[in-house]
């Protein structure tokens, strides 16, 4: 029999809440005992997906309707910002919450060409995969000790802004496809960007001033003409520069990690076994052997 939300003690449940901040966007992985998170509203627009325990979210409808859902292990809650919400807990829960700027939600509609305002819809009731991979993505990005860079963590949250105006907005399937790829002279000029800044930690958005595209259209025309993300592209050319630097026994192999563009040894160590099954150090024996 299952308790009433009624005889769940009111008070601060979390045991933990660490934060996460990236340009636009909050991450907040949290765990709770039983007990309620009194109702609140956030600035951003609120994404919480349940990784352990189940609970109930309880919220004021536009009609003002109390109403109240169970939700489970992978169910998403999507709250617009400044929708007031309020977290029941029957057990103690792991959870991820994602807050997104609204303007970043607005520059990637206006990107991608849709005219209107972009109307964020309450979720409850559904599970999500790709919003969760996109979280926990971005929470082992967050405590990774050789973080991946900023590139990385921009086409996460690029792909989640994309995916949340094309499923849960009103725009939903009015905004306009887009299947070119790059023109010669922009796909040269972006790999000779990325090229001359290979040992900079780049953001998509200045990969994409440098050929006059928006982050929307650069992303998807890049991989589109090429087959890889623009972090793919640019972890295999820091490789292929490595490659090229091992050749020289002068140099010690920490310096040609940080003139490849790699935040540390150990992180290229790593990268670089990924991409060639071996380590710098029996590359650079095997090449001048």
């Amino acid at each position: 029999m299952k308790t009433s939300p009624d005889t769940v003690p009111v008070h601060y449940p979390f045991i933990f809440d660490n934060s996460f901040n990236w340009p636009g966007l909050k991450l907040a992985h949290w765990r709770a005992g039983r007990g309620e998170m009194s109702e609140r509203t956030f600035d951003g627009h609120g994404l919480t997906v349940m990784l352990e325990g189940a609970g109930l979210t309880r919220r004021q409808t536009a009609t003002g309707t109390l109403r109240t859902t169970e939700r489970g292990p992978g169910s998403l809650c999507l709250v617009p910002s400044g929708q007031p919400v309020s977290l029941i807990f029957r057990e103690e829960v792991e959870g991820l919450s994602l807050f997104l700027d609204p303007q970043l939600l607005e520059r990637a509609a206006s990107d991608a060409f849709y005219p209107g305002r972009v109307e964020l819809l309450e979720t409850y009731d559904r599970e999500d995969p790709l919003i969760q991979q996109i979280g926990l993505a971005l929470l082992r990005e967050a405590e990774s000790e050789t973080p991946a860079g900023r590139l990385y963590t921009d086409s996460l949250i690029h792909t989640l802004s994309l995916h949340l105006i094309r499923h849960y907005t009103n725009a939903g399937e009015r905004m306009p496809s887009f299947n070119g790829g790059l023109s010669g002279w922009r796909l040269r000029r972006a790999q000779e960007f990325i090229s001359e800044n290979l040992e900079a930690d780049l953001t998509l958005e200045e990969i994409a001033e440098a050929v006059g595209l928006s982050p929307f259209h650069f992303a998807r025309a890049f991989k589109r003409s090429t087959g890889m993300t623009p972090q793919q592209y640019l972890w295999q050319q820091r490789i292929e520069r490595a490659r090229q630097l091992l050749s020289d026994d002068e140099l010690p192999i920490v310096e040609i990690s940080a003139r490849a563009g790699f935040k540390n040894q150990s992180h290229f160590t790593t990268l670089f076994r990924k991409f060639t099954a071996m380590t710098p150090k029996a590359y650079r024996d095997a090449v001048l052997r």
